[in-house]
């Protein structure tokens, strides 16, 4: 919108050009400024034209730019504000005002120019979500407010013709839904409340529609164990983008926005749009959940992405007394991190370290599962009972009562006919073998020629680290011609292929159960796959096996499906007779019987806060994001010294304190003599903070400079025995406006009169290695 209105104004001045004045010769001087990016003599040469012309507002609007760029964003605020004065229908100013209002913390004005940029039309993916995030922020303590505030913009943005559709959505969602209170957490039945966290499966709706393995997984689950309930609390909670609590989604959402997920593959459909942004919306206004006490929190997602996800649990565990029990699908960044990007086996490991902490108990879905899980709990250092971790296995009915089924002739769509074609379902990522099956397929072509090779259609949304298997289809076009590349299906549409599919592939290197090789078998064809990790268990006696990372036993065993029909035959005939799936509402029951079984040998041991960690003297503790991508005996993070709510999540920065305060909680052993702490802090990017300290009598404050790094240092006095110690950090408010925030990096303890370790840490500051220092690191 804002590249057409540019091009507009410019063709309008090209064809009608306007008499010659000083405020527009000042303009052009400012234009050419502009061009040489001399911020200053643009923003002088702007100024002059504006003294000249107050009525230019797109000229206040250069000079707004030329501020801000010289880091002048008061002044630029100025200069935009005079713009929307003289042109309020501009949606482009207010989305500059909205920007420097969020870089300064101030957030409530922020989301006025974002409305006001809504009600004018103006609307971009980017600031759509962007408001989104600022509503999420405000939490429950400011909902209030929020509320509030945004019953006051409405009132002066009436509903228009032309305003942006996200507008209409917040202003419904706040006046229908935000009126009823939350549901009390309380439950009339004895056993312990089921509440299942879906913040990936939230997450997953935000950037797709259809559905896939793990997500699959959670809503049959979730369904399955309402329908067997018996009277038995389950409740939803999730986190999403923005919002730091837990926040409960009433069922009746959750199935709805299920349903539409499967009604269609197009995310871009506008009644998906506009179903997952009315669901964002009433997530981020509505209240913050409040577990039952006792409640068993199951996690049948992901949430290594969630980077404060292990702060909130502990204060669940210790506020409301719930269990926590994650179900781990896989640790395939970790067993596999060559079929992983960086930062996601980053997050996995930063996962991997608090979950051991955490859990009370754990659900796999596979004894492959089970074995690769005790592993990496011994090789950190964690006593894991193999009687905590109940194998759940994904052996459901993946079909659908009463779908509907599309006719053999749909096929047409994608040149297909029935029995013409061999399916492979799978994300496509380096890790799932799609060059092994082209490999593989190369070789069949090679054999026989393209027309006796039946097409391998893959069916996926694309991964990570894919780009040679695209590669290796335009490298090789006669190869190409035979593979057919699938995304964005409906469920109607998957289960047409595999219902005309001759047979099924999966050569997967590394599953922690096998989605794609249950399906297939429920829809009553032959999967051959590879023997790797969990897939024996998915395929039983039923799948056809090659050993995993061999493309000529793939070759060699899709031959003889391919030729052999009777062979083929027999192995169908066979799965149809024996292989009998489970009913989701099992699989639900399998797992709510596990919890039972968990909390009865737990009677008697009563929720205890987790022990705060030990911090070592003569140690680097850094509280940020972890960056390594392997794991080692005795490896922690220094997240888990964070003892309230009073922290955002870890960054390469460190943690960056709430505006109400936050609290670190350490151990240290005794008995020791006289301690030294050193704190460091780092600034906020764009302002200058205040911040203070306090340790039982000691208390210390200061400023420190945007973007700038600085330290503060208190000593211990000696011990005879070991204690805890705690440090509150604060961010006082400057003058009238918000308080601006900063970073905890990290801290180190030394003894006052070890002057050794004092000069390696002077010396590993002086060179950037602290890590040299870090009490966790691998020894």
């Amino acid at each position: 919108m804002r590249k057409i209105l540019r091009f507009s104004r410019r063709i309008f001045a090209f064809l009608f050009p306007r008499p010659d004045t000083p405020a527009r010769k000042a303009a052009r001087l400012g234009d050419a400024a502009r061009g040489r990016r001399d911020w200053p003599a643009a923003a002088e040469a702007y100024r002059t034209a504006v003294s000249a012309d107050p009525d230019m507002a797109h000229i206040w609007i250069q000079l707004g730019h030329a501020l801000k760029e010289q880091g002048d964003l008061t002044g630029a605020i100025e200069a935009y504000g005079a713009a929307a004065a003289r042109r309020p229908d501009l949606g482009e100013t207010h989305i500059f005002l909205a920007h420097l209002h969020k870089m300064l913390n101030r957030i409530e004005l922020a989301i006025v120019h974002f409305l006001k940029a809504l009600h004018s039309g103006e609307q971009t993916a980017g600031e759509n979500d962007e408001l989104l995030r600022l509503l999420a922020q405000q939490g429950d303590a400011g909902r209030a407010g929020l509320i509030d505030l945004l019953a006051s913009a409405f009132a002066e943005l009436p509903p228009a013709k032309g305003e942006a559709r996200l507008l209409s959505q917040i202003r419904d969602v706040v006046t229908h839904d935000m009126t009823s209170p939350p549901p009390a957490a309380t439950s009339g039945d004895p056993r312990p409340a089921l509440v299942f966290d879906i913040s990936d499966l939230i997450g997953y709706y935000a950037n797709a529609r259809l559905p896939t393995g793990i997500q699959r997984v959670q809503l049959e689950t979730i369904e399955g164990a309402l329908s067997r309930a018996d009277g038995r609390e389950i409740r939803l909670c999730c986190f999403i983008d923005g919002r730091e609590e837990w926040l409960e989604l009433p069922l009746g959402r959750m199935r709805a926005i299920a349903r539409l997920s499967v009604a269609g593959g197009d995310r871009f459909d506008p009644e998906w749009t506009d179903a997952v942004a009315g669901l964002r919306l009433f997530l981020s206004l509505t209240h913050a959940f409040e577990f039952p006490h006792g409640a068993s929190l199951i996690n049948l997602g992901t949430s290594w992405w969630l980077q404060n996800y292990f702060l909130f649990v502990r204060h669940a565990k210790a506020t409301r007394g719930i269990r926590y029990i994650p179900f781990v699908h896989d640790m395939i960044p970790i067993m596999t991190p060559e079929h992983c990007t960086r930062g996601l086996t980053q997050d996995f490991i930063s996962w991997v370290i608090g979950v051991f902490d955490h859990a009370d108990h754990f659900l796999v879905n596979s004894q492959a599962t089970k074995k690769d899980l005790l592993t990496v709990a011994a090789t950190l250092g964690h006593e894991l009972a193999p009687d905590d971790v109940a194998v759940i296995p994904l052996d459901t009915d993946f079909r659908k009562p009463g779908a509907t089924e599309l006719p053999d002739a749909a096929l047409d769509r994608w040149q297909l006919r029935p029995d013409g074609f061999v399916l492979f379902v799978s994300t496509i990522e380096s890790r799932k073998g799609h060059l092994i099956a082209f490999d593989a397929w190369a070789d069949l072509i090679a054999r026989h020629g393209p027309d006796a090779v039946p097409q391998l259609v893959c069916v996926g949304n694309r991964g990570w680290l894919n780009d040679r298997i695209y590669q290796r289809l335009a490298n090789d076009p006669v190869l190409a011609a035979k593979v057919s590349m699938l995304s964005r299906l409906s469920d109607e549409e998957l289960s047409l292929l595999y219902r005309t599919c001759r047979f099924t592939v999966y050569p997967s290197t590394y599953e922690g159960w096998g989605l794609p090789v249950t399906e297939s078998l429920c829809c009553g064809k032959v999967p051959l796959i590879s023997d790797a990790a969990s897939l024996p268990e998915a395929g039983g006696d039923f799948a056809v096996y090659v050993p995993a990372g061999s493309a000529p036993a793939l070759a060699d065993a899709a031959e003889r499906l391919i030729l052999d029909a009777e062979y083929r035959a027999a192995l169908e005939s066979r799965i149809r007779a024996e292989f009998r799936p489970r009913a989701w509402s099992d699989l639900a029951h399998q797992i709510a019987d596990e919890l039972d079984r968990f909390a009865t040998r737990d009677v008697g041991s009563a929720i205890a806060p987790l022990p705060p960690l030990t911090a070592k003297i003569g140690a680097w503790h850094a509280i940020a994001r972890n960056e390594s991508t392997r794991i080692w005996r005795g490896m922690r993070t220094g997240e888990g010294f964070r003892a309230d709510l009073g922290w955002y999540w870890p960054d390469n920065r460190g943690c960056r304190v709430r505006r109400e305060g936050g609290e670190l909680l350490m151990r240290i052993d005794g008995p020791h003599k006289a301690l030294r702490i050193l704190v460091e802090l780092v600034g906020d990017e764009h302002a200058d903070a205040l911040w203070s300290l306090r340790s039982g009598d000691i208390e210390q404050g200061g400023e420190i400079r945007k973007g700038q790094r600085s330290w503060t240092t208190f000593t211990v006095d000696a011990a005879g025995a070991s204690h805890e110690l705690r440090i509150r950090f604060e961010a006082p408010p400057a003058g009238d406006g918000p308080a601006i925030t900063y970073f905890v990096s990290g801290f180190f303890l030394h003894a006052i009169e070890d002057i050794a370790t004092r000069q390696d840490f002077a010396e590993a500051v002086a060179l950037g290695r602290l890590d040299w220092l870090d009490a966790f690191r691998d020894r």
